[in-house]
């Protein structure tokens, strides 16, 4: 849409010689956020003209392949200014470009190139705050209560593991290490954050919380990523062939339901707490005490049994790191 606009302003209204600039311009600013879209389009606006200047400058004072050399050259220092990244490279590019074109010192054309791109930038920025504002909230939303589900899973699957005494450590391994891998939640959460700024759907967004509400959720994700990841390693040891049988039956189950506990309290942040008058409060009244009380047994279970397995005792702070991690919800409608 910005580029078919930008195409007709230029080429039908204003009747540019080089209507192209217009839809090229805008389909720079396109897809970025409303406030990055304003700043992206002032530094095109600015690299085009210093680009033509460069230029109209080069073609007056050198001969023809001296003027591009230069041209050229002072583009590409001009460009490496930290205000016009990531965009500097264009005014070398721009004067490169006029110089070949022949029409460096034609004030006409320049005035429509610089016209052109100025029009295109313009479209892209109104498109982007008015028609299709981007909404990148709902997308580390999304992403954050998936990852709520797959460490529910995850965990869940640790704890039937532990009861069966067969676990599928590659699997396991794999699960963990796709979610160190994949964007963190709390960095989606500021990108999505980032997006609302000017943005007129930051209006809807702001009667359920807005970023806010899905903050604390977003903390534990990435708070809780190494505790998971000593959980799948204690597992895989405690049901390796060689020490199915060292340790206690009893040990084993109160692992498993311990684990059992917090993969409940993960299922239970899977519900959007935009939607829900007392986030969290279905999590602190329920999942968390039972999580706290069956953290609380083992480790006596432990410190009475001293297992020879040091698996256990990994749990046991795993689980404890869970546990801290968690209680940032108690703190939520305070914040």
């Amino acid at each position: 849409m910005a580029v078919l606009i930008a195409w007709w302003v230029a080429d039908r209204v204003l009747q540019s010689p080089e209507a192209f600039l217009a839809p090229y311009a805008a389909l720079f600013i396109i897809g970025t956020t409303v406030r990055s879209s304003v700043t992206a389009a002032a530094r095109q606006v600015t690299v085009v003209v210093l680009g033509v200047l460069v230029a109209a400058l080069a073609a007056r004072t050198l001969p023809e392949l001296a003027a591009i050399a230069g041209a050229v050259a002072v583009g590409t220092i001009l460009g490496r200014s930290r205000w016009l990244a990531p965009d500097g490279m264009w005014v070398a590019i721009t004067a490169l470009l006029v110089l070949l074109y022949g029409t460096a010192t034609n004030p006409a054309l320049v005035f429509h190139r610089v016209l052109d791109v100025t029009v295109g930038v313009l479209v892209g920025v109104a498109v982007n705050a008015l028609v299709l504002p981007p909404d990148r909230l709902s997308t580390a939303r999304d992403l954050i209560l998936q990852r709520a589900e797959e460490l529910s899973a995850l965990l869940a699957d640790l704890a039937h593991g532990l009861r069966s005494g067969h676990h599928d450590s590659d699997r396991g391994r794999q699960r963990v290490w796709d979610l160190h891998k994949s964007t963190g939640a709390g960095a989606a959460l500021s990108e999505g954050r980032e997006s609302l700024r000017g943005n007129m759907r930051s209006v809807g967004w702001a009667r359920v919380g807005g970023s806010r509400v899905y903050q604390p959720i977003a903390t534990i994700l990435d708070d809780t990523l190494l505790q998971v990841s000593v959980l799948e390693i204690a597992v895989e040891a405690l049901t390796a062939s060689d020490h199915r049988l060292e340790d206690p039956e009893q040990l084993r189950c109160e692992a498993a339901g311990l684990i059992e506990a917090f993969s409940a309290a993960f299922d239970k942040l899977t519900w959007d707490p935009a939607h829900h008058r007392e986030p969290y409060l279905h999590v602190v009244h329920t999942a968390l005490p039972d999580a706290r009380s069956r953290l609380e047994s083992f480790g006596e279970t432990v410190q009475r049994h001293q297992p020879s397995s040091g698996a256990l005792q990994s749990i046991s702070l795993a689980a404890d790191g869970l546990w801290a991690a968690l209680t940032v919800l108690d703190n939520f409608d305070e914040r």
